[in-house]
């Protein structure tokens, strides 16, 4: 680190060449060092503090009691001073570059990428499992069940009638197939509990966030989703429930026929091509949805019409898993006819500065809009 802060003296500097040239392992490490201190821009950072108090600091923790040191290392203590004077660099550095700004695209796309979260299943037990939404089908043998993910999908077999809870973070969707058959689809910032195995007279599960639902048919087992606010019954349909609003919650009907009901008693009968909306304050509120939009989401994008910045960076935020923010006041009178790409947070970006002239900046782990 000394020879990359530029700080050796005469006497090290000939001992790194000398080692450089004769020594394959160390040339390795070396300029693994300098190419990765380069990477973090650790010249511009080094050429801010004072590296020669911060490096006196850490030889007088590495010799004890003040005695005087030897100037030339062996190898492994030369790389033993690296990476403790890298662990004691590396706070000073990111709190100095935690709020850099950050305006090129596909640089901001990465991070995101990189910070994301992942789907997790929190299992009656007390254990969790992550779940990867890569292509290969991977199975997962438990004590009271086998698991299968496969592309996104969750499948198992089990005889567990205990609560498991299903978590989607946000910038992420999953699928899972119930031990019923029925199919749901799950939307970022979404969880579902549920049991591995149905039993009783009803199927019964709980959503929060959003989620379709392809329910397998059985008359003699209704199934029914409670929401924080309201509970769907069917026998067998295709519908889709939506939570994210507080206080309100919206039901739409795709297929066959649904009751909703209200905590509160009040009730709706719901026909294909219908929504129901419920409010805490209102009530029930039913009008026809368009199903290419409302359901939009299935296929990885959003539609929104005339819909005001602030209430699409909400939407974005949730869709991209980063917390976007408004720089000036002054967006909040803007509003933007579009299409979000749920796995393109470049070309979003690129559509709100040709679209609205709206510019972007990430610093400190937020997206800002200005």
């Amino acid at each position: 680190m000394e020879k990359i802060s530029g700080n050796l003296t005469p006497e090290e500097e000939i001992y790194v060449e000398k080692m450089l040239v004769e020594d394959p392992s160390f040339s390795e490490v070396w300029y693994s060092l300098t190419a990765e201190s380069a990477q973090l821009k650790a010249n511009d950072f080094l050429a801010r503090i004072n590296v020669q108090t911060d490096l006196d600091t850490l030889k007088n923790k590495l010799v004890p009691n003040n005695k005087p040191a030897n100037k030339i290392f062996p190898l492994k203590k030369l790389m033993a001073v690296a990476a403790v004077f890298l662990l004691i660099l590396t706070p000073a550095y990111f709190l100095f570059f935690k709020n850099e700004s950050i305006k090129n695209k596909e640089q901001i796309a990465a991070i995101v990428q990189k910070n994301k979260q992942v789907v997790s299943l929190h299992l009656a037990d007390g254990s969790s499992l992550q779940l990867s939404k890569d292509s290969n089908a991977k199975t997962i043998s438990l004590p009271n069940a086998s698991i299968s993910t496969d592309n996104g999908t969750l499948q198992y077999s089990s005889s567990d009638t205990m609560q498991n809870l299903l978590s989607v973070p946000e910038g992420e969707n999953y699928k899972i197939v119930l031990s019923d058959g029925t199919e749901v689809w799950l939307n970022a910032a979404t969880s579902l509990r549920f049991p591995f195995l149905f039993h009783g007279r009803q199927r019964e599960v709980y959503v929060e966030g959003e989620a379709f639902f392809k329910v397998a048919k059985d008359a003699a087992h209704p199934f029914i989703v409670h929401t924080g606010l309201t509970q769907v019954q069917v026998l067998g349909t295709s519908f889709n429930v939506n939570t994210y609003s507080h206080g309100n919650v919206k039901t739409s009907l795709v297929e066959g026929k649904v009751l909703t009901r209200s905590n509160d008693g009040k009730s709706m009968e719901l026909k294909p091509g219908y929504a129901a909306g419920y409010d805490v304050s209102k009530g029930f509120v039913s009008g026809s949805f368009d199903e290419d939009e409302e359901l939009s989401w299935l296929k990885g994008v959003y539609y929104f019409h005339n819909i005001p910045v602030t209430d699409l960076a909400v939407i974005a935020s949730r869709c991209y898993g980063i917390k976007i923010e408004l720089d000036k006041k002054s967006l909040s009178g803007i509003s933007i006819t579009g299409l979000l790409d749920i796995g393109k947070l470049p070309e979003f970006l690129s559509d709100l500065e040709i679209a609205a002239n709206i510019k972007y900046y990430y610093a400190g782990n937020k997206l800002y809009l200005k």
